[in-house]
């Protein structure tokens, strides 16, 4: 039985109430969604954390959309659509690998054709042909709704669904993945379109985002260990700029050159102004900040703070 009676019948009630229930039985759904959700958030990050990661591709077409589409349905516990969209994304994806091979005629083949075509013509291997095939396949299981399908259990539909989005991830890291070892060239555009990115949630995420890439690809372990929660940093730093509006300075290391904002506590500033500190002098001082929950340390805080002098120490 398929039971829809989402909405109340709201020819019950007076015209001029009718957008008042409406409103009251959307923040109920709203509620009851959000209770859904909390009962599920550990199974949704731990699928999450079962999808392989390509890091970034530069060279992507809509297929890349359709993607991301997949990997949300299989977060979120969606096996079936999650598979039926990676199928789709697949042979989006070949049809795209034609068009960059100058093979436009492939185009117009059946998925399988033109698998066979892109592999009996060397462009690509037979270990990626079955990586694709074998998609193709779970694809048209699920597509065509077959009676071996509908009997899945959910496990067996999640064993599917995370088999189809990792070979089709795999698939494309090999055939368009970059070679991370010359990254260079490609970093500011990296984190540029981390910013900009069209699955963003929000700026939380780019913070997180970031600092996966940065450890990625400078090799370089930005995050601070979970159970530590406060970072001291004491240094010799030059004051690029003291902003007394904003209560606050920009510092810059003299060991590594690395600036850093520091909010300047209220009860700090007359000893500030004592001091006479202006941009260019040296000083050596003691920050600190808290670990926030990306690892990651959160606004600086000055604690102790001795002028050296104009000149570099």
């Amino acid at each position: 039985m398929y039971i829809d009676f989402n909405k109340y019948n709201y020819d019950l009630v007076p015209e001029e109430r009718i957008e008042a229930y409406k409103e009251r039985d959307k923040n109920n759904y709203k509620s009851l969604l959000k209770d859904w959700l909390e009962e599920n958030l550990e199974h949704i990050i731990e699928r999450k954390w079962e999808i392989q990661e390509i890091h970034y591709l530069k060279d992507i077409s809509d297929f890349i959309k359709l993607l991301r589409e997949a990997e949300q349905l299989y977060e979120f516990g969606f096996y079936t659509g999650c598979i039926a969209l990676t199928g789709v994304a697949t042979e989006d994806f070949c049809r795209f690998l034609s068009i960059q091979l100058g093979k436009p005629r492939y185009i117009t083949l059946t998925q399988n054709n033109r698998l066979n075509k892109l592999r009996d013509d060397g462009f690509i291997t037979s270990s990626t042909y079955n990586l694709m095939d074998n998609i193709r396949l779970i694809r048209n299981d699920c597509l065509h709704y077959h009676q071996n399908f509908k009997q899945k259990e959910t496990d067996e539909l999640k064993s599917d669904a995370l088999e189809a989005l990792n070979k089709l991830k795999e698939v494309l890291k090999t055939l368009i993945g970059e070679n991370e070892e010359n990254y260079e060239s490609d970093f500011q555009s990296i984190i540029e379109g981390i910013a900009s990115g069209e699955d963003i949630m929000s700026d939380k995420e780019i913070g997180i985002k970031v600092k996966n890439a940065v450890s990625r690809l400078l090799k370089f372990p930005i995050a601070f260990d979970p159970i530590q929660k406060t970072q001291f940093k004491t240094s010799f730093f030059r004051i690029i700029e003291i902003d007394q509006d904003f209560e606050e300075v920009t510092l810059e290391d003299v060991a590594n050159e690395l600036r850093v904002i520091v909010e300047l506590p209220e009860e700090k500033q007359d000893h500030f102004d004592e001091m006479e500190l202006k941009d260019n002098d040296y000083i050596q001082a003691t920050l600190v900040s808290h670990i926030d929950k990306n690892g990651m340390t959160a606004e600086w805080h000055l604690l102790d703070i001795d002028k050296i002098s104009k000149e570099k120490p």
